[in-house]
């Protein structure tokens, strides 16, 4: 792929949309993305992010948390992909069990990537979309 680094990509002008309850590892998320020139937004929960994905077109990619207050992850992806069929959401859980996998990939995910995050790894599955979308 030609990236050396894990901070060696560059996605100015991508707006993802972060869900997550928990402060601390939506800070540590956001902290990373930004090394990245992703634009950010915050979603606490499951109905707010459905709520930002059919208001917000120009969202280009969707990290879903699957443990949330209110609605789970996986029924708020089930919801985005009616609104938005095209918008990849990745998953990331600290569920590790094949059947969490199959569970998030049933619901919609495009893909999958387990807590505590590897941020190459996420880079990558990011670039791939974003492939995809330009």
């Amino acid at each position: 792929m030609g990236h050396q680094g894990k901070y060696d990509f560059d996605f100015t002008g991508k707006v993802v949309l972060v869900v997550e309850d928990n402060v601390l590892s939506f800070k540590l998320i956001s902290a990373v993305l930004s090394r990245v020139n992703v634009e950010i937004i915050h979603a606490s929960d499951g109905r707010k992010a459905i709520e930002i994905c059919s208001s917000n077109l120009h969202l280009n990619l969707v990290l879903m948390d699957i443990q949330l207050p209110e609605v789970n992850g996986l029924e708020a992806t089930r919801k985005i992909k009616r609104i938005r069929p095209d918008l990849p959401v990745i998953a990331t859980t600290a569920n590790t069990y094949d059947e969490d996998e199959a569970a998030c990939r049933e619901a919609g995910c495009a893909a999958y990537i387990t807590k505590p995050l590897q941020f190459r790894k996420l880079f990558e599955l990011m670039q791939s979309f974003f492939d995809q979308q330009d």
